[in-house]
């Protein structure tokens, strides 16, 4: 996804060319090369709101990396968070860390500086990576929802594995890099006018039409199918969970440690841990919808003649639209620490050990978290002990079920 969006000079240095190192005149302006550096520099120094823009920006860089890197360290860590939604969840955050560290400080400097330093090899990289991260992103949100929709909607006629989510996730990569291949070939490093060799573009060198007709697919393919696809889905599941029937969801026995068979019914709890989970995920693709939006209209209105007649709108625009990516990659995790009682949990285990507590408060925590949800389906309960029919508990071991 290209983030970037260089303006011109035009406005501001219509009345000044420089080609070389003495003096040249034009219309009514004539400046030294010396005194076009200056004004050059000026032009690029950062404005005091562009000093609140970086900061800004230094902020979700920090809490996106560390917020992504704890819940891909919760995940590799705990083989009990390994369930085929988290799987996904996992590589949503892989994708938003490569969001967050490839696109945002090339974004920032672009924005602050309207141009490109970096050269013609990263210009080509950097837009491809960009869209690629993207891509990923998108595409995991698109499988998580397939997933949870199948489990929930169909579960008897399909059973999500580990195994099986990590092929997809494999070929969610394979497509993105797929996608992203035609900003390799094009993209390239462009001059302002006036030429000079101080201010650049990195932008695709394609014609016109061709790039219209490439964003319009990016638009449809990362945006537009995969978040009515997502709607469909999330709409389904959430008629089927707050229905009073849930397809495959019925009682089932389990033995206590003294032998006799005890019913205990799961029904209640999967229904309510789901529609945790359900609303959980519905807040991370809504927070992406809207986070998405401005920059896809962007790139639309780019490759038309409406960016000429509100240009200074457009600048600010553009400095917001970008900002917003930024802000959704850095956002999930506070969404998941705040509607997941386990993703909370872990997180706070996960804090801990760079703590006083160490290992002995990781262990009671995890002990006191999973004793709470024992009920819980990779988690059995035994019940010692049964009086006058009614079965009561006097101590409650926990052990991990076969899968």
């Amino acid at each position: 996804m290209n983030f970037t969006g260089n303006q011109t000079l035009e406005n501001s240095t219509s009345n000044y060319t420089v080609h070389t190192a003495n003096t040249t005149c034009l219309y009514e302006g004539c400046v030294s090369e010396d005194e076009y550096v200056d004004l050059i520099r000026e032009y690029i120094f950062p404005r005091p709101y562009e000093w609140v823009l970086v900061a800004l920006y230094a902020l979700t860089f920090l809490a996106g990396i560390l917020g992504n890197a704890l819940v891909c360290f919760v995940v590799w860590r705990n083989k009990n968070m390994r369930t085929v939604t988290n799987i996904f969840i996992l590589n949503l955050s892989i994708g938003d860390l490569a969001v967050i560290i490839i696109c945002l400080p090339s974004t920032l400097t672009v924005d602050v500086t309207e141009t490109w330093f970096f050269g013609q090899a990263l210009c080509k990289t950097n837009l491809f990576l960009q869209l690629v991260s993207v891509s990923v992103s998108v595409l995991t949100l698109s499988a998580i929802s397939v997933e949870r929709w199948y489990a929930i909607c169909y579960p008897m006629s399909f059973k999500s594995t580990i195994k099986r989510a990590r092929y997809i996730i494999i070929l969610i990569w394979i497509i993105s890099i797929c996608i992203g291949i035609p900003e390799l070939v094009v993209d390239d490093i462009f001059p302002f006018k006036p030429f000079t060799i101080y201010l650049t573009s990195c932008r695709p060198g394609w014609e016109k039409y061709r790039q219209s007709a490439y964003w319009i697919f990016i638009v449809l393919a990362l945006y537009v199918v995969p978040l009515s696809f997502m709607a469909f889905t999330y709409t389904h599941i959430a008629c089927v969970l707050w229905s009073k029937e849930i397809p495959g969801t019925v009682e089932r026995s389990q033995s206590s440690c003294s032998g006799i068979r005890t019913k205990i019914s799961s029904n209640r709890e999967q229904v309510e841990s789901r529609k945790k989970a359900a609303k959980m995920l519905i807040a991370v693709v809504f927070v992406f919808g809207v986070s998405y939006l401005p920059v896809h209209i962007l790139n639309l209105l780019r490759y038309t003649d409406s960016l000429k007649t509100m240009a200074e709108m457009i600048t600010y625009f553009s400095v917001i639209s970008h900002y917003f990516p930024f802000l959704n990659s850095s956002i999930n995790p506070v969404i998941y620490n705040f509607m997941s009682d386990k993703f909370r949990q872990e997180f706070k285990i996960a804090l801990q050990m760079c703590t006083k507590y160490g290992k002995k408060a990781r262990i009671r925590n995890r002990s006191e978290f999973y004793l709470m949800k024992y009920s819980s389906g990779r988690y059995s309960a035994c019940f010692n002990s049964h009086s006058n029919g009614n079965t009561h508990i006097e101590h409650v071991t926990l052990s991990r079920s076969k899968n």
